[in-house]
């Protein structure tokens, strides 16, 4: 019985497989009210090669993307902005640690006791 189950469970696999397969080749089919896309070409094709449109519809669009773009310049530009900033706090936090890893190895060779973490510190921690 086991190896019988083995051979069905095969079996179903390749039939899954095939299927798969067969519905990926076709792609899924358009959604209601879709144009299918062969029957877009068409239609741009038989009106001489050029897809065209009403002008308030050009109009509506192409304000749309403009003002896509301007929101777009404007994210990047803040992206950039802040890429700067972050480089700068960088630096700044690299010498931070370079002074007080130079405080830090002066107080060892001078032989000082450890100080207490101040209390401003601890929320940072």
């Amino acid at each position: 019985m086991g190896a019988d189950s083995g051979i069905w469970g095969a079996i179903v696999a390749l039939i899954g497989l095939a299927g798969a397969i067969y519905t990926g080749r076709r792609g899924p089919g358009p959604k209601p009210g879709e144009i299918p896309v062969p029957a877009a070409v068409e239609l741009v094709e038989a009106a001489g090669g050029q897809f065209q449109v009403s002008p308030a519809i050009w109009r509506d669009m192409n304000e749309k993307i403009g003002k896509l773009e301007q929101k777009v310049d404007h994210l990047t530009e803040v992206v950039e902005q802040g890429q700067g900033r972050e480089n700068r706090l960088r630096e700044l936090l690299r010498a931070a640690m370079r002074v007080i890893r130079r405080a830090n190895s002066r107080l060892e060779k001078a032989g000082l006791p450890e100080e207490p973490v101040p209390a401003e510190l601890t929320p940072y921690g």
